[in-house]
């Protein structure tokens, strides 16, 4: 024991007196300060929920990422300390003296285990130093409880410190090689990201076994909290009873401990404590080596002695030439003979192809690898090992002579600074292109694998060298410049690291202008569509910009490179004075460059257009709000007609045009002002047919107020005109409009006047609100209402409008609008259509679209006749064009049937560019976004079919929203999303069946239950939700979905007819208005359809948030005289009222439940036995007598209701 104190105060010693001690510490401090202090760099505060900063569940997330970005650290400490002794040959003596292994490996292993705890550590302080900083958002932090930091701490932390500690150590110990142990550490950082992106893409739902191997937490602690309210993530901690979750975490610990010990069992018997057994495999190394060098030197002396060589002196270009490429081949040679290299491209070819493989898979839904898909899985896996060996291998080939200590005869080489600077730059460039190349070959070998061979290696050129490499080329450039000034090659790689990462950090701090964030260019998407389209001249010149500046860097690396004896940077700058001469030209073209470029970029960004950074932008919406919040429920006419001719022009990505709106007093009062919201900054030139004057106009005209001189009085009308345009002038830096497309225009009626005050334009985020001193943003008043039951939910300004349009675009191209083509003709290169809804009253909702589209036509036969189905698409997106189309008839057929006929001759979907991920329904036109559908793919029969789910809820709003329309108050936005959500469902029920959609629920449920923990204000009950869209879309579906399955579907589709054929077309072509329907009427539809016994179900469903907890303890068969089974099941379930925090209230559980009995291979089990059983608080024991041998059985076992655990509703059937 002496000696094991020993060793063990040694390595405490020598931990701290390092410098990288304290360095780790300070890294894991700022990590964790910043998490909390910072509003977007933590993954909590990034957020903007109600989750505390510094509360439980944000400590256990930053702890989690610490221990997953910590590998490496841990690697360093465990790794080189017991290699200390063999790399300094300390072993020589250590192992002639009476050690045993306890004392050597024990003392080494425990001084670094405390010196790793320690250092992370930080986390600890951090979090507490955090929650005091100004910065942080004071409302979602709370008062210090020390607990809350600790145990997360030693919970997480300090078990994984135990168990990679462990490992890295004993790989160490036995291979005696620091090499491997970062290689282990590397490959586990890499292995585990790939594991990520796989669980990523298919988002599993059964997570209790990745969650029990998970050997770094991540997935451990979704498995856990991923259901967990805010009221929950407030107040829980990780639970080591074997109840909590299952047990999943104390099983977690206890493999990963177990696993660590075994690692130390192993160590202590295979690690021999013997000096001869520990150097004889490096004695045998160094004798092959020298016996190596021995034959290659050899035929060099014979002929040394055989003749001596006659030396001619040549300084020419020539000769700088020879030199150059020869060291450029020579370093080439150093970096690819280099292991480490090997391990990076390896594992960058893993990770590229593993990504490849899962590129736009999104919740179990593949895509065909179209190429863009492609690289951006590739090259996003890829870009990290880019910058990693820009850094490592730039500080390589800078210090390599230094650090094999051969500068001195190299620097007394007849050879240029010049010549050798370019070779080393061109040597780590060749090598970059290399992996380049491999990543795009990974994405081409997973497009082959996945049969898709159209590769477009023309964009795979693009993207990767012409877009990405002079990015990586820069850092590249800056990396050679750090290393050049600096004196150590470590803090040269910590200064590059940080240049990377301060990046993302200066811009969560305000700091967003391209023009001083180093390297950085404007965002950028790639569409099928529409190319790089517009982002091509921002990308262009602020490439050409920093390229300029790190080019100049390069030069003074040049000059100031390390020759001789002098190596201080104050007397390689006092030589640079000396010898610039022959550097002035070029560092003056890249300064000039550089000027010029940025000039440019400014002049676009900041003259041609105003630059707005995000702050400035948010400031403009609160002035708004302030400002004119209190002309919000000032009477205004509404729009009975509009009228339009619009001029798309592609080419500029600009349009402009001219409007007509008949306004109508529909109110009781004469209306004196008109009040008009500008929201884009495009309308101009308002005018009305009566005399009237401008009152006033805000900055940037966003609001502007008409006074008239003869007040419009009650049912009178009145003309208004204006002129609408936006001219694209230049280019941004960001924030461009993605309405505005070369081919893929997509304007909505945003950019035309907005009649009165327009809530659209506040704030949402309640995080920003604060920082621009608002109050708390006005949710929809409460149903019944008297004023807000008079206007509609979509708008304030219209009930129902007659729409008139004509729009022109390119001569290459088909412009559409809401609307039946009455008119196509060509005039000076332009096309031009007309679009005309003639007597059909529809919602004040239009959109224009324009591009050079295929289209693809069939018919459906209505019930009012023919209706034209058309879907207009990118010629190479035809994969999903006959699945739309069948969608869309089996969807108008069930849709006619069950609620209304279908009010329009056409039903139209539209391609539109990637920059907005959504698919909008318009009347009778569907704008439909080319990275939500088009591509996908069906594999297997029990594939989710989004495409066909997506375009039947567009084509349902057609019901949904253009008839009925609810007022604008709490819950209407459930009859038209949540209704659009169970017509999907069904139509999708009809095609693929129960068994396809009981996976499809599994997604939609876990996306509700996640939602739930993310909410920003509260939760609300279905019948009055608000803005929560998890609530209207994935719960009111998954309710509904339920209800058709207790009362029927017949029953409930009658339901919804009957009150859809009561308030459709509410205060269509009246002048008085009257109240739209709520839910209190849509609800009280569904009791008159739903028995009595079931009536609880309306209420939970509708009127409460209710969640069950139901479970299987046991089924067990046991056959029967008459050759059948009989299954005897224990169950066990329980209710639970909760509030909109979280806060749950047990509730009596007497409740009709799926009680189920399923024979077959998993995934593929047919019923034996399912039906609705009543069910009781507790536990109890039903007996079912089947057919055949069960394999499954369980209660609720298609998770139609709301439960927080639906993995232990079925078990095995045991006999």
């Amino acid at each position: 024991m002496p000696l094991f104190w020993e060793f063990f105060r040694f390595e405490l010693k020598f931990r701290f007196k390092s410098i990288s001690t304290y360095v780790y510490f300070g890294i894991w401090f700022f990590f964790a300060f910043l998490c909390i202090a910072s509003e977007s760099f933590g993954p909590i505060a990034s957020g903007n929920g109600k989750v505390l900063l510094n509360g439980p569940y944000a400590n256990l997330y930053n702890d989690v990422f610490a221990c997953f970005f910590g590998l490496i650290i841990v690697a360093a400490i465990f790794g080189t300390s017991i290699l200390r002794d063999f790399q300094r040959d300390t072993t020589q003596i250590l192992f002639t003296k009476p050690i045993t292994k306890f004392a050597y490996l024990g003392g080494r292993w425990a001084g670094s285990f405390l010196a790793t705890v320690f250092a992370f550590s930080g986390l600890v302080l951090g979090e507490i130093a955090g929650s005091f900083a100004p910065s942080a958002d004071q409302t979602r932090i709370a008062p210090i409880h020390l607990w809350w930091y600790v145990q997360p701490f030693l919970s997480l932390v300090v078990v994984q410190i135990f168990f990679t500690g462990t490992l890295f150590f004993a790989i160490a110990a036995i291979t005696r090689r620091i090499f491997i142990v970062y290689l282990q550490g590397a490959a586990l950082f890499m292995l585990y990201l790939m594991g990520l992106a796989a669980f990523g893409a298919t988002r599993a739902t059964k997570l209790f076994w990745p969650g029990v191997f998970d050997p770094v937490g991540i997935v451990l602690n979704d498995s856990i909290t991923r259901y967990w309210t805010v009221v929950e993530k407030n107040t829980l901690l990780y639970s080591w009873s074997p109840h909590a979750a299952g047990g999943v975490f104390l099983y977690n610990r206890m493999l990963w401990i177990t696993v660590a010990v075994l690692c130390l069992a192993l160590l202590w018997r295979f690690f021999p404590m013997s000096l001869e057994a520990l150097t004889a495999r490096a004695s045998t190394r160094r004798a092959r080596r020298a016996a190596q060098e021995e034959d290659e030197f050899q035929p060099v002396r014979s002929r040394a002695v055989a003749r001596v060589p006659v030396v001619h002196q040549l300084f020419g270009f020539s000769t700088s030439l020879a030199q150059y490429v020869s060291l450029t081949r020579l370093r080439i040679r150093n970096i690819v003979r280099d292991v480490p290299f090997w391990v990076l491209l390896v594992l960058m070819a893993g990770v590229a192809l593993n990504n490849g493989h899962y590129a736009g898979r999104v919740e179990g839904v593949n895509v065909w690898p179209v190429t863009y898909l492609m690289l951006q899985a590739v090259e996003g896996g890829a870009m990290l090992f880019f910058f990693i060996v820009a850094t490592f291998y730039a500080g390589e080939l800078v210090w390599r002579e230094r650090d094999t200590r051969f500068e001195g005869i190299h620097d007394a080489l007849p050879m240029g600074e010049s010549v050798d600077w370019l070779s080393k730059l061109t040597a780590l460039c060749v090598v970059e292109i290399a992996l380049l190349t491999v990543a795009g070959l990974c994405g081409i070998i997973m497009q082959t694998i996945a049969g898709y061979f159209h590769y477009e290696l023309l964009q795979y050129f693009k993207e990767l060298y012409v877009v990405t490499f002079p990015q990586v080329l820069i850092f590249i450039l800056l990396a050679f410049f750090v290393q050049t000034i600096v004196n150590n090659k470590f803090i040269g790689h910590a200064i590059v690291i940080a240049v990377f990462l301060m990046q993302t950090i200066l811009y969560n701090y305000g700091w967003e202008n391209t023009l001083y964030l180093f390297g950085a260019t404007p965002p950028y998407t790639y569409s099928d569509m529409n190319g790089y389209g517009h982002f091509v001249k921002p990308l262009f010149w602020s490439i050409a910009y920093w390229l300029s500046i790190a080019a100049f860097l390069g030069v003074l690396s040049i000059g100031l490179a390390r020759r001789g004896a002098e190596n201080s940077l104050k007397a390689r700058l006092r030589l640079l004075g000396q010898n610039a001469f022959g550097l002035v030209p070029a560092a003056t073209v890249f300064l000039l460059l550089a000027a010029g470029s940025g000039w440019w970029f400014y002049y676009n960004t900041h003259v041609l257009n105003q630059y707005l950074d995000n702050k400035q932008r948010r400031d403009i919406q609160a002035d708004y709000e302030k400002n004119f919040k209190r002309y919000e429920h000032l009477a205004q006419p509404k729009i009975l007609t509009a009228d339009s001719q619009i001029d798309i022009l592609p080419d500029s990505r600009s349009f402009t045009g001219t409007g007509h709106y008949l306004l109508e007093n529909k109110t009781t009062a004469p209306i004196s002002q008109i009040h008009i919201t500008n929201q884009q900054q495009s309308v101009s030139e308002v005018s009305f047919d009566r005399p009237f004057h401008l009152v006033s106009a805000s900055p940037r005209n966003m609001y502007m107020i008409y006074a008239l001189d003869k007040p419009l009085g009650p049912a009178e009308t009145l003309n208004m005109t204006f002129k609408v345009s936006f001219l694209s002038r230049g280019f941004n830096d960001g924030h461009e409009r993605a309405e505005l497309a070369y081919n893929g225009t997509f304007l909505d009626s945003s950019y035309f006047p907005s009649i009165g005050y327009d809530a659209n334009v506040e704030l949402t985020d309640p995080r920003r609100r604060r920082e621009e001193h608002l109050g708390e943003l006005e949710l929809l008043p409460a149903r019944g209402d008297k004023e807000a039951s008079l206007i509609n939910l979509f708008t304030t300004q219209a009930d129902w409008i007659h729409y008139r349009t004509t729009v022109s675009t390119s001569g290459d191209q088909i412009a559409l609008s809401p609307g039946y083509l009455v008119k196509e003709w060509r005039e000076n290169g332009r096309h031009y259509f007309t679009y005309d809804m003639g007597d059909v009253q529809m919602a004040d909702f239009f959109a224009y679209i324009s591009g050079a589209y295929e289209v693809t036509r069939d018919t459906y036969q209505g019930a009012a006749g023919p209706v034209a189905i058309e879907i207009y698409h990118l010629p190479a997106h035809k994969f999903d064009v006959q699945d739309m189309i069948d969608a869309s008839k089996a969807g108008l057929a069930f849709y006619e049937k069950a609620f209304s006929p279908f009010q329009f001759r056409q039903y139209r979907i539209l391609e539109f560019p990637r920059y907005r991920n959504f698919a909008q329904s318009f009347p009778n036109t569907v704008p439909y976004s080319e990275g939500l559908g088009f591509i996908e793919r069906m594999e297997k029969p029990t594939d989710i079919d989004f495409t066909y789910f997506v375009t039947d809820h567009e084509l349902a709003h057609q019901w949904w929203g253009h008839q009925l329309i609810g007022a604008r108050v709490a819950g209407s936005n459930m009859m038209s999303e949540t209704l659009a959500e169970y017509s999907a469902l069904m139509a999708m029920r009809h095609r693929y069946g129960d068994d396809h959609m009981h996976k499809f629920l599994k997604y939609e449920l876990d996306r509700y239950l996640r939602g739930r923990g993310t909410e920003v204000r509260r939760e609300e009950p279905l019948a009055q939700v608000q803005q929560e869209a998890y609530v209207w879309y994935q719960k009111g579906g998954q309710i509904m979905y339920a209800l058709s399955d207790y009362i029927g579907e017949d029953r409930l589709n009658l339901a919804l007819h009957n009150f859809l054929m009561q308030y459709r077309y509410a205060n269509a072509g009246t002048s008085q208005s009257t109240p739209y329907p709520d839910t209190r009427q849509f609800v009280a539809a569904l009791r008159t359809q739903t028995p009595d016994n079931l009536q609880y179900f309306i209420d939970d469903s509708f009127e409460n948030i209710v969640l069950y907890d139901n479970r299987i303890e046991s089924a067990k068969a046991t056959p029967t005289a008459d050759h059948k089974f009989k299954v005897t099941l224990v169950v066990e379930s329980h209710k639970m009222k909760s509030d909109g925090s979280g806060n749950e209230t047990p509730m009596k559980v007497n409740d009709l439940i799926d009680i189920g009995v399923f024979t077959g291979p998993k995934d593929e089990e047919k019923p034996l036995y399912l039906q609705k059983r009543w069910v009781h608080d507790g536990k109890q024991t039903f007996e079912i007598v089947v057919d055949q041998m069960p394999s499954r059985a369980g209660i609720d076992p298609l998770n139609k209701l709301i439960d927080r655990n639906g993995d232990d509703n079925e078990t095995d059937v045991s006999r």
